[in-house]
C-alpha cells in the first residue's frame, strides 16, 4: 500500500495539461477489469487533450501490478495505452506498443493491428493490405455464440460484426489525413468523428 501511495504522488507530480484528471493510488489498486473497462479506471482519464496522462497511467497500473497481471491481461493494457499514446500524438511510441503485442494476439485481431500501425505510419498500401486481410477471416464456429452473449450483456451498445473491427479500419481509411483520434471515431459513411 505505501509503494502504490508512492507511485501516484510521483504520477500525481508530473506534468499534465491543466483540466486534465489525474490517477490515485486507489485507481491504481482497482482490480484489473475495473481499471481497464470501466469508468473508475483509465477511461475516466480518457479526455480530448488528456490521453498522454491515461497513457501514463496504465503503464504505472502494469508496473505497479506486474506479478499479478497475466500475459493476456499485460497485452490488452499494453494495446490500450498504444492506443492513448497515438491519440496523444505520441506515434513512434504508440507503434512500439502496438508491435510489441502483436504476436500475442490472435489471427482474428492480427489484421486489425497491422492496419492501425499502417494508419500511424501514414502508408495506405499497407492499411489496404491489412482491411485485405481483415476482409478473408473466416467467421469462428464461437462468434454466433460469443455475439449472442455479448448482445444480451450489452444490449444499448452496437451488435458484434464480423470481421471484427472492420468499422475501425474503414474509418482509418476515410479518413486517413486526419489525427488518429478523430480517424478512429471516423463514420466511414460520412466521414466525421
Amino acid at each position: 500500500m505505501i509503494l502504490l501511495s508512492l507511485l501516484a504522488s510521483a504520477l500525481l507530480g508530473q506534468a499534465a495539461p491543466t483540466g486534465c484528471v489525474q490517477p490515485d493510488a486507489a485507481m491504481l489498486a482497482l482490480p484489473l477489469q475495473e481499471f481497464d473497462q470501466t469508468p473508475a479506471g483509465w477511461r475516466s482519464l480518457d479526455a480530448e487533450g488528456c490521453e498522454a496522462v491515461g497513457a501514463e497511467a496504465i503503464a504505472r497500473y502494469r508496473e505497479v501490478n506486474r506479478d499479478m497481471l497475466a500475459n493476456e491481461d499485460i497485452g490488452t493494457l499494453i494495446w490500450h495505452e498504444g492506443q492513448l499514446r497515438a491519440a496523444a500524438g505520441q506515434t513512434d511510441e504508440a507503434i512500439t506498443l502496438m508491435l510489441e503485442g502483436r504476436n500475442g494476439e490472435s489471427e482474428a485481431t492480427q489484421p486489425y493491428v497491422d492496419a492501425t500501425v499502417a494508419f500511424l505510419r501514414r502508408d495506405r498500401e499497407a492499411l489496404l493490405a491489412a482491411r485485405e486481410r481483415l476482409l478473408d477471416l473466416p467467421v469462428p464456429d464461437y462468434f454466433a455464440v460469443a455475439a449472442e452473449r455479448y448482445r444480451v450483456n450489452y444490449p444499448d451498445l452496437p451488435p458484434l460484426v464480423w470481421p471484427l473491427n472492420l468499422d475501425k479500419v474503414d474509418g482509418f481509411i476515410a479518413c486517413f489525413d486526419r489525427p488518429y483520434r478523430d480517424a478512429y471515431n471516423c463514420d466511414p459513411e460520412g466521414n466525421a468523428p
